[in-house]
């Protein structure tokens, strides 16, 4: 697995995998082996949850955006994927809500399970954990001796969600008697999720008005909602608020981990089960203790009023965990403290939740149209980019409404073979290599030659049109926006050796107008390889006529510059490009009838020929261009030792010469190949590379 972790067989199909709980258990899933495939209309959830989870495991995670109530679209699932076993979470599940539209809860709740089992039988799949809840149990306190609560509880649900959740546990016991030595069922009956992910990326964020306790609370903390309402506080408690069995949500999420793996034990053996258990700390706290804590995170006092009963609420709902304890060999970890420090750490890094403030986002119209993603970032008006999953590609950047690079309305012209690499990320290895051919402690390699017989920019293993994990895009700081992506390449798809993990992040600063693109990468397995990163995007700044660059002025800071041969390939040799029609430190006029270029300068800085990691270095400007009528001032930085100029002579597709230009930052020319500039991209087990690209513009000329 690229994550480092052993992979094993197991695909689990997580229905509302997309939500609070269900997200925190396909992280644990991933973190524990198994394959996942998420099922979520997102009807209470957000896609950015699933995005954000593929950056967090560092895998691919395939998602559907259906319903389960339609049979035909969640059969081609089945169809379409092996699947072991399901973890069962969509549904509704407001207990306040449901009380006022039963016939929603029971129609939702109902028919997508039935269809779910129904397909399960269809398909031979056994295994399924099922997210109940301890509102099965009604109000345990008309029993005695029944808080904490065992399972043998008499169940009595006060509520129509308890009751949807009541019936589905029936209808798996008597599926269960009717072959018993074919189903296994784990009833899972947990009691008050709270917290969310310690990294901060993902977390409970309920659409609407939040009906559970703490995500409220976090809203009131962040100015959100005005206040908290505590329903009752005249309950015969220690305080007069209801007490809960309130789990840290990753406790909860292992405690699915280790009711599957209960499961497995039983195919192993051939055998049946349909059992239930309680997830829960064991250890009640009422309303205003857990408020109490969650200030404590905070680190003042939250206002709240305290308000009637609650229709359905009961008095005290305390799990006896003891039988997950034994049998699942399963407790809780993390306490309400922890779980109120990560849920602030969450709601303050996320005040929005997954509700991106001025981020605008389009899903391209695919088969599977979550696979592609256009997300735009800044302030809309003064200067914004829209960058796409394929390739990480920047596909527009406006400044002041006017877009000032070449791009593709849609995913078709990134996919198309004849894309010229417009607006891309080009890795692994950026430029050419002679004859496709190197050698890396004296093991010889061979790429595809398509480039006058060598391989440019990794022949057709090249990153332009793979599809990027991602993206993690989080709530502007400061006017600062950031997007980053990354991309598991591995060597069984790719000519090159060794798996790595490349990150791309790109960083967007409206009040300075610059756009930032940080590259990492790490080897992850395998044997050394060659690395080379870029972004391969074409500018116009012509304001007027947008079909060419002409009358663009370009400068750039050095005229040293890296002679070729007829095959484009560094000879060793340095000279000057002293042009009549293009000097480098002279602004000069691009027009049609001047000489082509495709040329590379480089800033001869000793550390920079060897460095595997620039990012540390110092940022130098390597060029400007500016345009009269548009008065746009574009000036490029790079931490990298050279840079090639194309005038867009060779533009494919939709668009034609010289409708821009691009400034690619990079290594040498052939580096892999040549003792004096091979260190700096050769990348090992255990090193970093890494390099950064700074678009920056002005309304002055130069």
């Amino acid at each position: 697995m690229m994550n480092g972790i052993k992979e094993n067989d197991k695909s689990v199909l997580v229905t509302g995998g997309a939500g609070y709980i269900g997200s925190h258990t396909v992280a644990e899933l991933v973190e524990n082996g198994y394959k996942c495939i998420v099922v979520d209309n997102l009807s209470n959830s957000s896609y950015e949850s699933v995005a954000r989870l593929q950056i967090l495991t560092k895998t691919h995670i395939p998602f559907y955006k259906i319903d389960l109530c339609n049979y035909e679209s969640l059969e081609n699932i089945f169809e379409e994927n092996k699947i072991d076993s399901v973890i069962h979470f969509a549904g509704l599940k407001a207990v306040g809500e449901s009380t006022k539209i039963p016939l929603k809860y029971y129609q939702n709740n109902l028919i997508g399970t039935l269809n779910l089992l129904e397909l399960m039988g269809k398909y031979n799949v056994e295994k399924f954990v099922f997210s109940s809840s301890a509102t099965v149990y009604g109000d345990a306190t008309r029993f005695p001796n029944m808080i904490p609560i065992p399972e043998e509880c008499p169940l009595g649900p006060t509520n129509p969600y308890g009751n949807t959740k009541f019936t589905i546990e029936k209808i798996l016991n008597d599926l269960y008697n009717s072959n018993q030595s074919s189903w296994k069922f784990a009833i899972l009956r947990y009691f008050n999720p709270i917290g969310a992910h310690p990294s901060g990326l993902i977390g409970e964020d309920p659409l609407g008005i939040p009906n559970n306790l703490l995500p409220y609370m976090a809203q009131v903390a962040v100015g959100r909602r005005d206040k908290l309402n505590v329903f009752g506080n005249d309950y015969e408690t220690r305080d007069g608020t209801p007490i809960r069995d309130y789990i840290h949500v990753v406790d909860l999420a292992k405690g699915h981990i280790a009711a599957l793996k209960y499961l497995d034990n039983k195919i192993q053996k051939d055998e049946g089960i349909c059992r239930e258990w309680n997830l829960g700390s064991g250890k009640g706290s009422t309303v205003l203790e857990v408020y109490d804590s969650f200030c404590g995170a905070v680190g003042n006092k939250i206002p709240y009023e305290v308000a009637g009963r609650r229709a359905g609420d009961v008095i005290n709902l305390t799990a006896k965990p003891d039988r997950a304890k034994r049998e699942l060999e399963w407790e809780t970890k993390l306490n309400v403290d922890i779980a109120c420090k990560d849920l602030w750490k969450w709601t303050t890094e996320n005040p929005f939740g997954y509700q991106l403030k001025h981020v605008v986002e389009k899903f391209a119209e695919a088969v599977d149209e979550y696979e592609s993603r256009f997300v735009t970032i800044g302030d809309g008006t003064k200067f914004q980019a829209t960058i796409a999953n394929i390739g990480a590609t920047l596909v527009d950047l406006k400044i002041d409404g006017q877009s000032v690079v070449l791009g593709y309305d849609d995913e078709s012209g990134y996919l198309n073979p004849e894309t010229c690499y417009v607006g891309a990320t080009i890795g692994r290895y950026a430029n050419r290599i002679e004859n496709g051919a190197y050698k890396i402690d004296g093991k010889e390699f061979k790429l595809t030659a398509q480039d006058n017989g060598n391989a440019n920019h990794s022949s057709i293993n090249s990153y332009h049109n793979k599809r990027f994990l991602g993206p993690l895009v989080q709530n502007p700081k400061k006017n600062v926006f950031t997007a980053e992506y990354m991309l598991l390449d591995s060597e069984k798809t790719s000519e090159f050796p060794g798996d790595l993990i490349t990150v791309v992040k790109y960083e967007l600063n409206v009040t300075e107008k610059s756009l930032t693109m940080t590259y990492k990468s790490e080897l992850v397995d395998g044997k050394a390889t060659p690395i080379n990163m870029t972004n391969h995007t074409y500018f116009n700044l012509n304001k007027v006529n947008k079909d060419t660059i002409e009358g663009t002025i370009i400068q750039t800071v050095t005229n040293q510059s890296l002679d070729v041969d007829e095959a484009l390939i560094p000879t060793g040799e340095i000279i000057s490009r002293e042009i009549e029609t293009f000097k480098s430190q002279q602004p000069t006029t691009l027009g049609k009838e001047e000489p082509k270029f495709d040329c590379c300068f480089i800033i001869n800085e000793k550390e920079r020929l060897t460095t595997l990691d620039t990012t540390n270095l110092e940022l130098r400007s390597v060029i400007r261009a500016w345009h009269p009528e548009s008065n746009i001032n574009l000036e490029i930085l790079t931490t990298e030792p050279t840079f090639q100029l194309y005038t867009g002579d060779f533009l494919c597709g939709k668009f034609t010469e010289r409708e821009g230009f691009a400034v690619e930052p990079g290594r040498y020319i052939n580096a892999i190949n040549r003792d004096e500039w091979k260190d700096s991209v050769i990348l090992r087990k255990g090193d970093v590379y890494g390099s950064k690209i700074v678009y920056k513009f002005s309304q002055t000329n130069i």
